[in-house]
């Protein structure tokens, strides 16, 4: 540490310097003839704590200390004011520039070796404290990248967990669609082979083979930017969300004799600031948990239809989306954990149990939105809060 002493007496500043050098050897003590030296040496080193003369000829020591108080590298200095004058004149004019102590002339040695004792002390204590801020700092920016890692693994995961339902939709969404191309080849074939084959009916062919191959590439697509991740928040339709998160899985759903009603008011906008594509994969984590529900569940009682019921609503200025199944609901000891990260029911090749934490970081963290679960008597109720849009 560093203590400058600036007074225009020679003798004075000797001797408050021989004092301290001896009462603190292992502090640099250096001193100042005038006000400008001062300030040039308090600008080019590190000084912490400066004994200042409040009245010098030219610069007084309260130029100096506003000098020193209005430049970011000087303005953390101690300034202790020394004077012959009264403290009334030093407290009207000391405090208000940023001096943490004062003392009289002459100065008594025991007096001077304990308060400047008890600056540097605190002095220190500033240094060890930002010192352990400083540390402090580095080590949660190290926990949140950690935290933001895992989260970005996290998705990564869930995104690939999900990827063999997605291929189980594609399969059926394309079974159709090829049967339809198949049997318009062959149907052309067996007519140029009866010579039936006219240019009207080869058109009226092309144009339904044409038309299945769009369908195809849509819906490549659409599953294509359903693993891409939202570039920025922007205004949504949650109708559009949960409509096109539906088309997706319809054809899945129906082949398992799932069916998924979805109610709301036409009439009214349900719109939010968000993410598309994230809030897609929500609604699709809550399918896929309802529809490996209801296939248990159907299993055991050939006689049950599973049915998906989605509901949008305006509730107290939030947009409620409620998600509810006929899957037999969820029991007590689990209900409490469905959204800790890797918590499962499902046999390791079944699940990773993160779809509902993920789905719920997602509601929460980048929607300030609320997500929770209730069981109901045929099975399961998750309701999504969402703010709308202002």
């Amino acid at each position: 540490m560093k203590i400058l002493i600036v007074d225009d007496e020679k003798d004075y500043l000797d001797t408050i310097k021989l004092t301290l050098q001896t009462a603190f050897p292992n502090v640099n003590i250096q001193t100042a003839s005038n006000g400008q030296t001062a300030i040039n040496i308090c600008q080019n080193e590190n000084i912490d704590l400066l004994l200042l003369d409040l009245n010098m000829p030219r610069v007084s020591g309260t130029m100096v200390a506003q000098t020193l108080y209005k430049s970011k590298r000087t303005k953390h200095i101690q300034i202790i004011f020394v004077t012959a004058n009264s403290y009334n004149d030093f407290e009207k004019e000391g405090f208000k520039i940023g001096s943490v102590d004062y003392m009289s002339k002459p100065i008594e040695k025991h007096l001077l070796i304990n308060r400047v004792g008890l600056h540097l002390t605190i002095i220190k204590q500033n240094i060890l404290l930002k010192q352990a801020n400083t540390k402090l700092k580095h080590k949660v920016h190290k926990v949140k990248d950690k935290n933001k890692m895992q989260e970005q693994m996290l998705i990564h995961q869930s995104k690939t967990s999900v990827m063999g339902e997605m291929i189980g939709a594609i399969a059926h969404q394309w079974r159709q669609p090829l049967n339809i191309i198949a049997t318009s080849m062959i149907n052309m074939e067996t007519k140029a082979e009866l010579d039936m084959l006219d240019f009207n009916e080869i058109k009226r062919i092309n144009t339904k083979i044409n038309n299945t191959l769009q369908f195809l590439s849509k819906t490549i697509d659409d599953f294509r930017n359903f693993f891409l991740s939202s570039k920025s928040k922007e205004n949504i339709d949650i109708v559009k969300v949960i409509h096109s998160t539906i088309n997706l899985v319809r054809t899945q759903f129906n082949a398992h004799n799932i069916v998924i009603n979805f109610e709301y008011d036409e009439d009214i906008e349900y719109k939010t600031d968000g993410y598309f594509n994230e809030l897609r994969q929500v609604i699709l984590n809550l399918f896929s948990n309802s529809k490996d529900a209801l296939e248990i569940l159907m299993k055991k009682d050939n006689s049950i239809d599973g049915v998906i019921d989605i509901k949008l609503c305006i509730v107290d200025n939030d947009i409620e989306i409620v998600v509810c199944d006929n899957g037999g609901g969820i029991p007590d000891d689990i209900i409490k954990k469905i959204f800790v990260p890797y918590f499962t029911t499902k046999f390791v090749a079944q699940g990773t149990g993160i779809g509902l934490y993920l789905s719920k970081t997602i509601i929460e963290k980048l929607h300030n939105g609320e997500i929770s679960v209730s069981s109901i008597d045929s099975g399961a109720c998750f309701t999504i809060n969402l703010p709308i849009d202002s």
